[in-house]
């Protein structure tokens, strides 16, 4: 089974979706992370049979069986799970400022692959910290 990669960011009041392949013209929105990552699964099945339909060439991602896999930006990821955990406590567990990571979460500065890998380190180190309490 294929996979298809799609991008999740937030973008003012919803997070946005849309795959990583530009050659396929489908975006999505939605309010939650499970909305929008439903949403833009629905729009890409809608457009491919509006694809055959029309007797368009179907890109190869999609011509088969096919599954999402999600990648949320920096920015998508820390207002998700910026519902259970601070900047705070991120910004202590990770060692990046609290003021760094507030600018990586309005989209004013993009972390380097490097600091991205931080954040997410540091926010599954913070979940199996709860994970021993429960």
């Amino acid at each position: 089974m294929g996979k298809v990669i799609i991008k999740i960011d937030w973008v003012p009041n919803n997070f946005g979706a849309a795959p990583l392949n530009e050659n396929i013209a489908c975006i999505a929105t939605g309010t939650t992370l499970e909305d929008v990552k439903k949403n833009i699964v629905e729009a890409l099945e809608f457009h491919i049979e509006g694809m055959k339909a029309d007797g368009d060439t179907i890109p190869e991602e999609l011509s088969s069986p096919w599954e999402p896999e999600f990648q949320l930006t920096t920015r998508a990821l820390l207002k998700y799970t910026g519902q259970y955990i601070t900047q705070k406590s991120l910004s202590e567990e990770t060692g990046i400022a609290v003021q760094q990571l507030s600018h990586y979460a309005n989209g004013l500065r993009h972390p380097r692959p490097a600091m991205q890998q931080k954040i997410v380190k540091g926010i599954q180190s913070i979940c199996q910290h709860l994970s021993l309490v429960l």
